[in-house]
């Protein structure tokens, strides 16, 4: 797969600074992704329709340089790799009109079943297989959260919150994450890097709890439900 866009920073995509917002960021990454599959047929209604799938984020990383303003033209650029097995990665990159790198960011992605909602092998989809596999993203950590929990709130699933496979949008979660954070705090200091993980899925009306635990220049956010975790972030300030 391989995308390149570009368009202005308008107002749904800025914030409180009149900036490109935090988790604004990664709808830039997931729109890429998905016009980018949907321009070869395999987006989810090429996969629901071929193969009764759909796809879903596992991991992302998005490192940010500089935080484009309002009415900023930008060129987002993104290309896929695969390993041949389960796992596709989206590389992409936000540019200034001027070809400064704005922000990177990597995507980690499998296919799932639309009814047992298991992992399928890209083999067994209408997927063609990534020609070039040099194409290399950011690494993922495995987070270590610190016990002290500094903020935390309960949300309930509410019908906006759901995205055409009946669970939690992806992005959602990012804006769960970051009501964590004051007004003031956010606009003290811009988010370096931020990484996500998607560890399960929810759906309308269940309960959510958010917390929120600090480490130097670092923050930890996840997500539980029933008291098993569905959701982990770091941001690194």
């Amino acid at each position: 797969m391989i995308y390149e866009n570009k368009f202005n920073i308008t107002a749904e995509y800025s914030d409180y600074t009149v900036r490109l917002g935090n988790y604004q960021f990664f709808y830039l990454l997931q729109n890429a992704m998905i016009s980018g599959f949907d321009a070869q047929g395999v987006g989810n209604r090429g996969l629901k329709e071929k193969n009764n799938a759909y796809w879903a984020v596992t991991k992302t990383k998005l490192k940010v340089y500089r935080k484009p303003h309002w009415d900023e033209e930008v060129v987002v650029k993104a290309k896929s790799n695969d390993d041949g097995r389960i796992r596709v990665n989206v590389i992409t990159e936000i540019l200034s009109s001027e070809n400064e790198l704005l922000a990177l960011g990597t995507q980690e992605l499998c296919i799932l079943d639309c009814d047992t909602h298991r992992v399928k092998r890209l083999t067994d989809t209408c997927l063609p297989l990534a020609e070039n596999n040099d194409i290399k993203g950011m690494d993922f950590e495995k987070f270590i959260i610190p016990e002290t929990v500094v903020n935390t709130y309960e949300h309930t699933v509410r019908s906006q919150d759901i995205d055409m496979s009946r669970h939690v949008n992806n992005i959602e979660y990012i804006r769960m994450a970051m009501n964590l954070f004051t007004v003031d705090e956010l606009c003290a200091r811009d988010p370096s890097v931020m990484e996500v993980h998607y560890i399960g899925e929810c759906r309308e009306g269940e309960k959510l709890i958010c917390n929120r635990a600090d480490a130097d220049n670092e923050s930890y956010i996840y997500i539980t439900k029933d008291g098993k975790k569905v959701f982990e972030m770091k941001i690194t300030f």
